[in-house]
């Protein structure tokens, strides 16, 4: 079988999505239009039609390969299958997660959701629920459940809310500053390591002197 169609197919979307994301990242969402992205790209409005259907079905999949990326960071630096220490899984957890919230990407997508959201009964919103906040809150809820690790938390706290909890306070203060006041997270490898070793004894022993 022919397999050419299909690899041409593939790099023509790899193009859009990329393309996508440079431009979305230089002019925000609501200034950029699929013209800007053909441009880049040198594709066509009809692929983009075939592909995404429209922009916001780019955005989507540029949103959903941010979600790849991370799953791929996780499987290279932690076996989710093989059993864990509770402080080095969060370690290993934490610094991946921070590194990506620090990516001025990730600060843009942020934005966007937060503005386009909530639009069309929050379409937008829910599909970034799903197949981005979801999926990441799963791999920490599964660790979370495992017997081994249970027996180690609060059992007054669901795994749900320790893993909702758990990646509110490794990604702030500094994510909601560079989504609102447009602020470039900068810091350095140390100082990042630094933050996430401080959140995990947040985390797990709270703010309370000991």
């Amino acid at each position: 079988m022919d397999t050419k169609p299909t690899k041409r197919s593939a790099e023509r979307k790899e193009k859009f999505i990329q393309a996508g994301l440079e431009i979305f990242l230089e002019n925000g969402y609501e200034n950029t239009s699929l013209t800007d992205i053909i441009k880049k790209s040198g594709g066509s409005l009809a692929s983009i039609y075939k592909f995404f259907e429209n922009k916001e079905g780019l955005f989507r999949a540029i949103v959903e390969r941010g979600f790849d990326d991370f799953r791929t960071r996780i499987d290279e630096k932690i076996d989710l299958n093989l059993p864990h220490k509770l402080d080095d899984f969060l370690t290993k957890f934490a610094m991946i997660f921070f590194d990506i919230i620090c990516e001025k990407k990730t600060t843009l997508i942020s934005r966007v959701m937060m503005s386009e959201g909530a639009k069309n009964d929050g379409l937008l919103g829910k599909e970034f629920l799903d197949q981005i906040l979801s999926k990441i809150d799963k791999i920490l809820i599964d660790f979370f459940e495992r017997e081994d690790i249970r027996v180690q938390l609060n059992p007054c706290i669901s795994p749900y809310v320790a893993a909702k909890t758990f990646a509110a306070v490794v990604r702030e203060p500094y994510h909601y500053n560079a989504v609102l006041l447009n602020e470039d997270i900068m810091l350095s490898e140390k100082e990042r390591e630094e933050h996430v070793k401080t959140r995990i004894d947040m985390f797990l022993h709270g703010v309370k002197k000991r």
